[in-house]
């Protein structure tokens, strides 16, 4: 697999990521796979979870935005994603993104990069005005 992976949006039910053994599997050892039928309240609903994120002028934080964004519009459909608001014990809530059993915070960076920029690239595949 190449150092840059793509995600291309042709309509189809399910967007899958490229497999890097062959298997289906992605670099983490993962079935990946986004809706590939988002309409405009799909994408919308990504772009205003996306913007919510409280820090964004970091690529790492950027790359966390994308993908908790994708949690919370429902486009992550494996492997299984959930959110919640939590209460923390100082008596502020945040919300709390699951990633396969595993808070996204949790994660390694790399994972999160991964992730966060194939979420990206299906907004932007999503958006894209085709030639004429």
């Amino acid at each position: 697999m190449s150092k840059t992976a793509t995600v291309t949006a042709t309509g189809a039910a399910t967007v899958a990521a490229p497999s890097a053994n062959g298997a289906g599997l992605d670099p983490f050892g993962r079935v990946w796979t986004l809706r590939g039928d988002l309409k405009q309240r799909d994408v919308a609903l990504w772009n205003r979870a996306y913007l919510n994120h409280p820090y964004r002028a970091a690529l790492a934080d950027e790359r966390q935005a994308a993908l908790q964004a994708a949690i919370e519009a429902g486009w992550i459909l494996s492997p299984a994603v959930s959110y919640e608001d939590v209460t923390t014990p100082d008596g502020k809530t945040r919300r709390r993104h699951l990633f396969d059993g595993v808070e996204v915070d949790d994660l390694t960076a790399a994972e999160v990069a991964y992730y966060g920029t194939l979420c990206n690239a299906h907004f932007e595949d999503s958006t894209r005005i085709p030639k004429a």
